[in-house]
């Protein structure tokens, strides 16, 4: 039987020694690295404006505006509210067709092209909206020049054929819009040839 090396023992455990030395650096390192970050999973309205392209959202709007809306080729728009679900299908499609209606009735129509929630007015992307904002616009006489949600809208359209709001079908629930209904926005799907 071949004699023990009493330094191989000594050998073996300071190999030992320094490899738990480095056990809680190279942990450490593994939880930094960066992973890649998961999209968070979309649910109930917000899964169906990424999902579905025949989506749009009804909103309200001052008659002025809506008659700029008609006349120029982009306006910029803004809400108070943040439009969550109305990013998502812009960023999802490329752009969002929007209802306009006055009093319960559909009086415009035209698409989000681009749309910012809570912008930064000094970044570059704001300045952008800025640039769609009309003279007459008094938006930010009362609020934020750009507010937490700010939109462009292109194709604006005055309807030669008004119509209830009535004849739209809430996303969220297949029901019609309710006479009455004034929030906004709301998520509804298109009409056949609106768009």
């Amino acid at each position: 039987m071949p004699d023990e090396d009493p330094s191989a023992d000594q050998s073996t455990a300071e190999s030992l020694k320094e490899m738990m030395r480095h056990l809680e650096s190279a942990k450490k390192l593994n939880k930094e690295r960066k992973r890649p970050k998961r999209k968070p999973r979309l649910q109930g309205l917000q899964k169906k404006m990424a999902e579905r392209s025949d989506t749009a959202v009804l909103a309200s709007n001052f008659p002025a505006r809506l008659e700029e809306l008609a006349t120029y080729d982009a306006v910029t728009h803004r809400s108070g509210k943040p439009w969550v679900s109305a990013k998502i299908g812009v960023d999802a499609h490329g752009r969002l067709p929007i209802y306009y209606r006055q009093d319960g009735i559909v009086t415009h129509t035209g698409v989000i092209t681009r749309i910012i929630l809570n912008p930064n007015p000094e970044s570059e992307e704001a300045k952008e909206f800025l640039k769609h904002i009309t003279e007459s616009d008094t938006y930010s006489d009362n609020f934020d020049e750009l507010d937490k949600t700010t939109y462009i809208v292109e194709q604006g359209t005055k309807l030669a054929e008004p119509f209830p709001q009535t004849e739209l079908i809430k996303v969220r629930n297949n029901e019609p819009i309710d006479e009455g209904y004034s929030r906004q926005p709301s998520f509804v799907f298109q009409r056949k040839g609106d768009f």
